[in-house]
């Protein structure tokens, strides 16, 4: 359901309410005291006059995900820096685009239908196979690590690839490690993985992965997948905690191994044509609510991750399959090959070098 902040912004402007208490009332995202709009906006010090702008924000989850939270978030900030000249729409869900998560990057690019997204490295990978060196299995063992490369030399050259193709980024958040669910039995070595049909994303990478893993994986929106679990359509799917829970995932699969074999991030970006519209002072602001909104998704996925766990363990919602418990060099071992075949996959199908290759693959090595 499309948020109905234009009729709230319209009540605002006519006087019914300030920017400050439309912003305080904005409860589309979960208050803390660390993250309140209408202290953590950004000040606006240029001098010149805000355009009248509405900017669709896009993301692939449903509207409790901590990735549509960020867009609210950003929504509200946005307002308060602006005194509401820029209204930012949520549409989560890929509502835009038919749930086409594809679709959802390339109306981004366009930058007509949406102007601002968070979508994942994953999805990315289809236009550009670069973004897939963030999913290659097992090069992040914990969020330090993720944190080191993301907060570093890696992050930043996918940033520069994402300029490439006419977006700027303005953060990078976080899926998270991408577990798996089933409804037929635990999974805790790479054999079990033998009799499962798999739901995953479109991705060839991901697909590479699942073949050499022996699993009989099938691309699927992730729009169609709730439907497809719980009629047995497919067996299992993998996505992160949070994602899993904002679907509902636990209600039609009976188990998960939290297996941490590979991570997702997201792209924060915004269209390089909409950003150039404003003068520098503008985009000092826009720059800073978006880091804001990035590190409330953040800090808000990884404080959900430990609580989801234990309120699934302690309910029965899914039996759970814990890190230790599990067999990781089974799944390291059967998917050895993966670093090579992306490589290849780069020189042959991107054009790069093998020492740009090499110096990508390298940037994500813990």
């Amino acid at each position: 359901m499309k948020k109905t902040t234009t009729l709230l912004l319209a009540g605002m402007l006519a006087g019914v309410c300030s920017v400050s208490a439309w912003a305080a009332e904005y409860h589309d995202y979960d208050y803390s005291d660390q993250y309140v709009a209408a202290d953590e906006a950004a000040v606006y010090e240029g001098t010149d006059e805000w355009p009248q702008l509405t900017w669709n924000y896009d993301c692939s989850t449903g509207e409790t995900s901590t990735w549509a939270q960020a867009g609210y978030f950003f929504a509200a900030l946005m307002a308060e820096s602006t005194d509401g000249a820029v209204l930012v729409e949520v549409y989560p869900g890929e509502q835009l685009t038919n749930g086409d998560q594809v679709a959802g990057i390339q109306a981004l690019i366009d930058g007509d239908t949406l102007q601002v997204s968070m979508h994942s490295n994953l999805i990315y990978a289809n236009f550009d196979s670069r973004f897939n060196v963030v999913s290659l299995p097992y090069i992040f063992e914990n969020y330090d690590d993720v944190d080191a490369v993301m907060n570093g030399e890696g992050g930043e050259a996918l940033k520069n690839v994402l300029a490439e193709h006419g977006l700027v980024c303005l953060g990078i958040g976080e899926n998270g490690f991408r577990q798996i669910t089933n409804s037929k039995k635990p999974i805790t070595t790479v054999a079990d993985l033998s009799d499962i049909k798999m739901r995953i994303c479109s991705n060839d990478l991901c697909a590479e992965v699942y073949k050499e893993w022996g699993c009989d994986a099938t691309v699927m929106n992730w729009s169609e997948t709730y439907t497809s679990l719980q009629q047995k359509t497919v067996d299992g799917q993998e996505n992160p905690e949070t994602a899993i829970d904002s679907a509902s995932v636990q209600d039609v699969q009976d188990y998960i191994s939290l297996w941490n074999a590979y991570y997702d991030c997201l792209f924060f970006c915004i269209n390089q044509n909409v950003y150039d519209q404003l003068t520098d002072e503008q985009k000092a602001v826009v720059a800073a609510n978006a880091a804001k909104a990035v590190e409330y998704q953040k800090a808000t996925n990884r404080e959900l991750v430990d609580s989801l766990v234990a309120e699934w363990t302690e309910g029965g919602d899914m039996e759970v399959t814990t890190l230790d418990q599990i067999d990781s060099d089974s799944f390291k071992e059967a998917a050895s090959g993966a670093a090579e075949w992306y490589k290849n996959s780069l020189v042959s199908n991107a054009g790069m070098s093998e020492e740009d290759a090499d110096a990508l693959i390298a940037a994500f090595q813990k």
